[in-house]
């Protein structure tokens, strides 16, 4: 298990189960390196906003969902605070991610009494990652499973991270790039389709049939009597000349992501893109 700590200004995400950010950056830095089961440590700020008795110390952590969301579509206004609006009543903190699953610290520990050395000024509008032995410390600590409310599109957002369960390939070459998935070895670029929707995933792989098979892994067909099948393939010498189409794909189809390497779009826009993104080496 990986954790990432986040500085807030109190226990918010016990009533609201999003943790948000100013940047849209911030989440998807957030995204792209965390996975399922993964979790977000909330810490006290030190500031005037956060009570005495939470400053720098260690408040919850939790579970987060994987798609990016726009925190005002599954917020109502009057739940937010509002210092954090400007003049021009936008909401400073636009970007937001489900909690799935959250825990409360009693009492909530001195963060320099749990963790090896302070947190950065990162941990402040983004996220900073914890060393294993700290991550070890946290969870040894009390810690109460949080009854989270269930807001509707909260709800529908969980349920879509078990059907639609993100995964985002490294470059190949790599340092993390497993020896079973050579760089050197031929591959493909697949655009996979989820049913009959205009839903489309885009990725790369050197068994496209393999990899079909695990993202279905994530589908529960017997309730959805949907999965993901192959629409588009083409075959290339090797894999990073699949994963340099696949992120030409994307770029083009970048106004119809819907999340990480998905794409809401109908099947020409998908069919020009393609075309277009396997002739050009832009």
């Amino acid at each position: 298990m990986r954790m990432f700590a986040t500085r807030v200004w109190g226990l918010g995400f016990e009533r609201v189960p999003v943790a948000t950010f100013g940047s849209g950056g911030h989440l998807n830095r957030l995204l792209k390196l965390a996975d399922r089961g993964d979790r977000l440590l909330f810490v006290g700020t030190k500031t005037e906003r956060t009570a005495p008795a939470l400053q720098g110390r260690l408040l919850g952590m939790a579970e987060i969902g994987f798609e990016p969301m726009r925190t005002l579509e599954i917020v109502d206004h009057a739940d937010l605070d509002a210092r954090d609006f400007d003049d021009g009543g936008n909401y400073k903190f636009p970007h937001a991610v489900a909690l799935t699953e959250a825990w409360r610290f009693s009492p909530p520990p001195l963060l320099s009494d749990v963790l090896a050395s302070q947190l950065t000024m990162v941990a402040t509008p983004g996220v900073e990652e914890i060393g294993e032995e700290d991550v070890a410390r946290i969870l040894a600590l009390p810690a109460e499973r949080l009854l989270l409310p269930e807001l509707p599109a909260l709800k529908r957002m969980r349920r879509l991270n078990e059907v639609l369960r993100p995964t985002t390939g490294p470059r190949p070459g790599d340092a993390n790039y497993t020896v079973e998935r050579s760089a050197h070895g031929a591959a493909s670029t697949y655009a996979f389709r989820f049913g009959k929707r205009n839903l489309f995933k885009i990725g790369h792989a050197e068994d496209v049939q393999g990899r079909l098979a695990a993202v279905n892994q994530h589908v529960p067909v017997e309730v959805l009597n949907e999965q993901w099948s192959v629409y588009l393939t083409h075959r290339w010498p090797t894999s990073v000349d699949a994963y340099e189409m696949e992120q030409r794909l994307l770029k083009r189809m970048e106004a119809r992501r819907s999340g990480f390497e998905r794409v809401q779009c109908s099947e020409g826009d998908l069919s020009s893109a393609w075309a277009s993104a396997l002739i050009s080496d832009d």
